[in-house]
């Protein structure tokens, strides 16, 4: 249990007193529930578990694999992909990055977006990440 909240907490690299102002669970709560000197309530879980955007059951051990838990979730895991996805196209275009290392780059978030993809939106992303390569390749063969 205190293993996945404290492993979460390390991977949005937040401290205790902030994930405690975020989810108003209080700081020595979380503290006990990382040492697994008390454990929560359902209701703190609920909070925890929405926050971290995984499923009560992964944070407190019982499922192996963390899944978005909500379809804000799901947009919220999208929205980071399509920032990164941005600023590589900034990054190119400015010529900090070779097109070389942001196409393989942008082959690594369309990846992680095809991971993330449901059914419905798979036809808008395609399109977009096509744009994005078909851009690259445009700018790249004008520079030639």
């Amino acid at each position: 249990m205190g293993n996945r909240i404290r492993e979460l907490r390390a991977e949005k690299n937040i401290s205790q007193a902030q994930l405690a102002s975020d989810t108003g669970v209080s700081q020595q709560s979380l503290s006990q529930y990382e040492k697994e000197g008390r454990k929560p309530k359902i209701e703190a879980w609920k909070k925890l578990a929405d926050y971290f955007g995984v499923s009560v059951g992964y944070l407190q051990g019982i499922e192996a694999k963390a899944e978005p838990t909500s379809e804000l979730e799901h947009q919220k895991a999208h929205d980071v992909v399509w920032d990164a996805v941005g600023k590589l196209i900034r990054a190119a275009s400015v010529g900090t990055m070779t097109y070389e290392e942001a196409f393989q780059e942008l082959k690594r978030y369309r990846n992680k977006s095809d991971e993330l993809r449901h059914k419905e939106k798979q036809e808008t992303q395609q399109r977009m990440f096509d744009l994005a390569l078909q851009t690259f390749k445009r700018r790249e063969s004008n520079e030639k």
